[in-house]
């Protein structure tokens, strides 16, 4: 519940945001319903359970996925209003991502499967350092918000089948910077980067995108890559998603 009443704040406070700042003159609102195709690396892990099983040996040997997850489904959507100087933007993603992995100790289990799914919700403010004719760089600090559920099935070998989980909720602060540049014609092109810290130990972002405008939207494309070390609450996630990404902006 308390993770909930959380992800409403969150979103209630940037969607007020947004509609405070819409009625600022020179003004232009953005709305970017995106694909991302991320593949995940790194660690997952969750408390043991049961007899013969502790929790330190799960979480350092079982808790183990590395490689890509295949996305099993989810929804991606940025939105942002600009004015002169001042921005204010938000993003929302939703994902639930499954993998198998091989066992490293057949004779206990014969393998791992795990799920990991929920949302990752920012919200920022940013302010325009420097424009010119044809670029613009920002800074801008907020909060990034996980609300995450992790599932790990471990399959009968030795010791019979089980399943162990892990479920939490926290909050980072992240500043970053962003730059975008008109590079001739309607092709523009984006760089964008953060860091963090607060619920976990570290977290950082970064992407790059190339966009053709048309007179009311722009298609984008480009790279997203998200790194997170969290460990509390039975919980460890040190993890790396990323990947290609391609997205339809609207201007408003």
């Amino acid at each position: 519940m308390k993770r909930k009443i959380t992800l409403a704040l969150l979103v209630a406070t940037a969607v007020m945001s947004l509609s405070f700042a819409a009625a600022a003159a020179d003004s232009e609102t953005r709305i970017e319903p995106y694909l991302w195709s991320a593949g995940f690396s790194g660690t997952l892990g969750a408390p043991g359970t049961g007899p013969g099983l502790p929790g330190d040996i799960v979480d350092s040997t079982f808790g183990d996925l590395v490689g890509n997850l295949d996305i099993a489904g989810g929804g991606m959507l940025y939105a942002e209003w600009r004015g002169n100087r001042w921005s204010v933007f938000g993003d929302w993603t939703y994902a639930r991502l499954t993998s198998q992995a091989a066992s490293p100790i057949p004779i206990l289990f014969a393998g791992v499967e795990g799920e990991l799914k929920g949302h990752i919700v920012q919200g920022a403010v940013g302010y325009r350092i420097y424009g010119g004719e044809t670029s613009r760089v920002d800074l801008f600090g907020g909060l990034r918000y996980y609300n995450l559920d992790l599932v790990l099935d471990l399959q009968a070998g030795l010791l019979g089948a089980r399943s162990l989980s892990a479920d939490d909720g926290w909050v980072d602060g992240v500043v970053g910077a962003r730059w975008e540049s008109v590079l001739g014609g309607n092709w523009v092109l984006g760089l964008q980067g953060d860091v963090g810290t607060g619920g976990s130990d570290f977290t950082w972002q970064g992407n790059g995108s190339i966009a053709y405008r048309f007179s009311w939207c722009s298609i984008a494309a480009g790279w997203r890559h998200l790194e997170v070390k969290y460990e509390k609450s039975g919980m460890t996630l040190d993890a790396a998603l990323s990947g290609p990404y391609l997205g339809v902006l609207f201007r408003f």
